[in-house]
């Protein structure tokens, strides 16, 4: 899954649970609409149609920009269903590089 995060500076990330890291950051909801698309793409089946993959590729980019402008709105739980905060990240990603000790 891919979920689009607010960075503190008003800009957009993307976060994959694939990789558990971000593969996008500094993005606008252009940028985030081309990565969908881009993604859509490298991940068609081979046996899809490029009928299918063009309206696959669509959708993508229309979600995108529509939960882009809910995570810009301050509403990301229009867009997922457990959404994550910038500051979130940031713990997790703290976590892991100062584990605590048991």
């Amino acid at each position: 899954m891919r979920q689009i995060v607010l960075q503190p500076d008003g800009r957009l990330a993307i976060y994959s649970t694939v990789v558990d890291d971000f593969v996008m950051n500094d993005a606008t909801p252009d940028e985030v609409a081309d990565e969908a698309a881009d993604f859509v793409r490298e991940t068609a089946s081979l046996h899809a149609t490029p009928e299918q993959v063009t309206e696959r590729v669509r959708r993508a980019r229309e979600t995108a920009y529509r939960n882009a402008a809910h995570v810009l709105a301050g509403e990301p739980h229009r867009a997922y269903k457990h959404p994550l905060a910038w500051q979130e990240f940031e713990t997790m990603a703290d976590s892991e590089t100062h584990p605590h000790p048991y």
